[in-house]
């Protein structure tokens, strides 16, 4: 399912049609933004690309991605291999940043990474989430892709993980 070796302490990944809590480590990521690299997804991946290959920084998977409520990208994410290797703050048309450990729901997901697709995801851990009082969601979705642009959609593994509270 994953192209690219996944961070280190990193957990397994969510079995597609399934919603899982999980402890997600924390991480450091280099971010590019769609207001800051206009042009869509490739473009996106392209900044990121030429980040990670200038610093002779490893590849891994996933790959976070952020969606407007309408659908559209707005960012998309390298994870770093670990918190040791590169640094934080701006670099170029890229943010790289460290994001703290979290208690997330996850579900995998299967096809491309289009609006359908997180939708439907997003509709799973809603559901999920109604059922569990004790369970609050924090802050916008995450989506992470785990294969490169050259997998055709119908093949290509994702999940969506919203962090939340476990305090009832």
């Amino acid at each position: 399912m994953s192209e690219a070796q996944r961070p280190v302490g990193w957990p397994e990944i969510t079995p597609v049609g399934k919603v899982e809590l999980k402890d997600r480590p924390a991480f450091r990521v280099a971010v590019a933004e769609s207001s800051k690299s206009p042009g869509g997804e490739g473009r996106l991946f392209g900044t990121l690309f030429r980040h990670i290959q200038a610093r002779d920084i490893p590849m891994t998977a996933p790959v976070t991605m952020t969606r407007s409520s309408g659908g559209q990208m707005e960012s998309m994410g390298f994870l770093y291999e670990n918190l040791e290797v590169g640094s934080v703050g701006t670099a170029g048309d890229t943010e790289v940043q460290d994001r703290p450990s979290a208690t997330v729901v996850s579900t995998g997901l299967r096809g491309g990474y289009r609006k359908r697709t997180y939708a439907n995801g997003l509709a799973l851990l809603q559901k999920y989430l109604q059922e569990r009082d004790h369970l609050q969601p924090i802050g916008e979705p995450m989506y992470m892709g785990y294969n490169s642009p050259f997998v055709p959609g119908f093949l290509k593994y994702a999940e969506l993980q919203i962090e939340v509270d476990t305090q009832p």
